[in-house]
C-alpha cells in the first residue's frame, strides 16, 4: 500500500501542462524554458517561405544537437564525488571519517581509535609529529591503568634515559628474561604511533612483565604510582650485574641507565650527643620521599627538612643514648626523583590523603659537600582525586623539543588517551595539591 497521495487523473478533454508533465516525469526546467522560447520564435517567424525553410533548419540543427549524448554543463564542472544541493553537503560535511576519528576518545576502557590513519604523512621528524598528531601522544586506559600510563609519560619525558636504554639493546637483548627493558623500549618507539590496538598490546606486555617480579601488579585493581616506579626501577637495576659480566668478556660494556640517570648516593652521619664519636655510611637511592609540612610550603623547604640532623635513641660506647643523624647528598643524579608524601595514616589507622598546597619550585639548587647543582622542574605525576583509596593519574611533561634557552614554555598535560597543550606554569599553579612525584632535570653545565 502506497503512502503517497493521489494525484488527481485528467479527464479527456484535459491537457497536461508541459510544466506539470515534466515536474512529475523529472526533467529538468531549463529545457521547458528553451522549448518555450523556440516556440515563439516560430509565431514570429511565418512571414515567407524562406524563412519557413530557414526556422526549418533551425529545428532540425536543434534537434540534432539534443539528441546528442554528452554530458551537462553541471556535470562536466563537479565531480561525482560532490554534492550540489544544500542538504547533501550538510550530510558530507557531518559524516567525514577524519573529523569524527580525531576527536577525543571518549571510552577510555577500550578505545578504537587515537588518531586517523593517513597513507601518506609527510612527516620524518618528530617535531612535525607533536605538533600535527598531539594526540598521538596518548595512552589507552582498558583498566584502571592509570599509574602505569602516568609512570610512562614521565620517563619518556627524560630523552637521554630513554635514549641509554635503545643504544644498549644489543647488550641487554642477550637476556631473554629482560623484558621490562624490551617493553619499554617498544613503547617509547610507538610513543608516536596512532595504533590504539598495538599500544594495547605493548602496554599488557610490559604490565605482564613487571609483574613477574612483582605479582601485586598483576591484577586491574588501582596501585600507587611511586611503588610502581620503584619497582620498575629495582628491576632494570637487577640486570645491570649480570649484564656487565656477560659483556667484559666480549669485548662491550653495558652501562645501567637507572644508575647513570637516576641513582644517587646519601650519607648518613650519625654523631653521639655526649662523647662526638660517630660514624658513616652510604646508601643508594632512586628518590627521595618528602614530608609535607603543615600548611603547605616550598619544595625548597621540604628538601631542607629531609636534610635537617633529627635526634635518634642510639646507645653509643661511652654509655650515652642520644645522637643525632643528618642525611647530605654524597652524589647528585642527572634526574632527582621527588616523591610527596600525600598519604598518612590515621592514629585509627586509617590511610588519608593530604591536600595541603605545595609550591612548585620550576628550578631547584641542591648542594653536594662542596659542590651543588641546580634542576629544573620537567614532569610531574599528579592524583586527582579525594581519598587515598579512589582518583586518577595524570601526567605534565616538558616538550623534549624545549631547549633549556627555549622560552616557549611548552609543556604537555597527558591523561591516557586525551593529550592537550599546555605550559609549564599552569603546571605549576594548577598541581599545588594535586602532584605527587616531582622530576627535577640537572642542567648540563652542573
Amino acid at each position: 500500500m502506497s503512502l503517497l497521495p493521489a494525484l488527481p487523473l485528467p479527464s479527456r478533454t484535459t491537457t497536461i501542462q508541459p510544466t506539470l508533465r515534466y515536474r512529475l516525469f523529472g526533467r529538468p526546467l531549463t529545457k521547458i524554458k528553451k522549448e518555450g522560447k523556440d516556440q515563439e520564435e516560430d509565431k514570429e517567424n511565418v512571414t515567407t517561405k524562406k524563412n519557413k525553410k530557414a526556422k526549418k533548419s533551425r529545428r532540425w540543427r536543434c534537434c540534432k544537437n539534443r539528441c546528442c549524448v554528452s554530458p551537462a554543463p553541471q556535470e562536466e564542472e563537479t565531480p561525482e564525488k560532490c554534492h550540489l544541493s544544500a542538504s547533501q553537503h550538510e550530510v558530507v560535511a557531518t559524516k567525514r571519517p577524519v573529523e569524527k576519528e580525531e576527536e577525543p576518545v571518549k571510552d577510555d576502557r577500550f578505545p578504537q581509535a587515537l588518531l586517523t590513519k593517513k597513507d601518506k604523512v609527510a612527516v620524518t621528524t618528530q617535531k612535525k609529529l607533536r605538533s600535527d598528531h598531539i594526540k598521538c601522544l596518548g595512552f589507552p586506559n582498558p583498566a584502571q591503568i592509570c599509574y602505569i600510563n602516568s609512570s610512562l609519560q614521565s620517563l619518556l619525558t627524560l630523552e637521554d634515559f630513554v635514549t641509554a636504554i635503545s643504544h644498549q639493546e644489543q647488550v641487554w637483548s642477550l637476556i631473554p628474561e629482560a623484558a621490562v627493558l624490551r617493553t619499554f623500549k617498544n613503547i617509547s618507539e610507538h610513543h608516536f604511533s596512532s595504533d590504539a590496538q598495538e599500544k594495547l598490546r605493548l602496554l599488557a606486555a610490559f604490565k605482564r612483565a613487571v609483574a613477574l617480579w612483582a605479582p601485586e601488579f598483576g591484577d586491574h585493581q588501582q596501585k600507587d604510582a611511586h611503588e610502581f616506579l620503584t619497582v620498575v626501577f629495582d628491576q632494570i637495576r637487577y640486570w645491570g650485574p649480570q649484564l656487565q659480566v656477560l659483556t667484559a668478556g666480549m669485548g662491550m660494556a653495558y652501562s645501567c641507565p637507572v644508575e647513570d640517570h637516576l641513582m644517587f648516593k646519601m650519607r648518613n652521619t650519625r654523631t653521639c650527643k655526649s662523647c662526638g664519636a660517630g660514624s658513616t655510611r652510604e646508601e643508594d637511592f632512586t628518590n627521595l620521599s618528602l614530608d609535607l609540612p603543615a600548611g603547605g610550603g616550598t619544595v625548597e623547604n621540604m628538601l631542607d627538612n629531609y636534610l635537617m640532623e633529627t635526634e635518634l635513641e642510639y646507645r653509643c660506647e661511652c654509655g650515652a643514648t642520644k645522637s643525632g643523624q643528618r642525611s647530605s647528598f654524597a652524589t647528585l643524579p642527572r634526574v632527582l626523583v621527588l616523591h610527596l608524601k600525600r598519604f598518612r595514616y590515621t592514629p585509627t589507622f586509617q590511610l588519608e590523603k593530604i591536600h595541603d598546597a605545595v609550591n612548585l619550585q620550576r628550578e631547584l639548587v641542591v648542594s653536594s659537600g662542596q659542590h651543588g647543582a641546580c634542576y629544573s622542574l620537567v614532569s610531574t605525576i599528579n592524583h586527582i582525586g579525594a581519598t587515598a583509596r579512589s582518583g586518577h593519574y595524570i601526567c605534565d611533561g616538558v616538550d623534549p623539543d624545549v631547549g633549556p634557552v627555549d622560552l616557549t614554555d611548552r609543556w604537555f598535560t597527558y591523561n591516557d588517551t586525551v593529550v592537550t597543550q599546555t605550559s609549564g606554569v599552569n603546571v605549576c599553579n594548577q598541581r599545588q595539591r594535586s602532584s605527587y612525584i616531582l622530576f627535577y632535570r640537572r642542567h648540563p653545565e652542573d
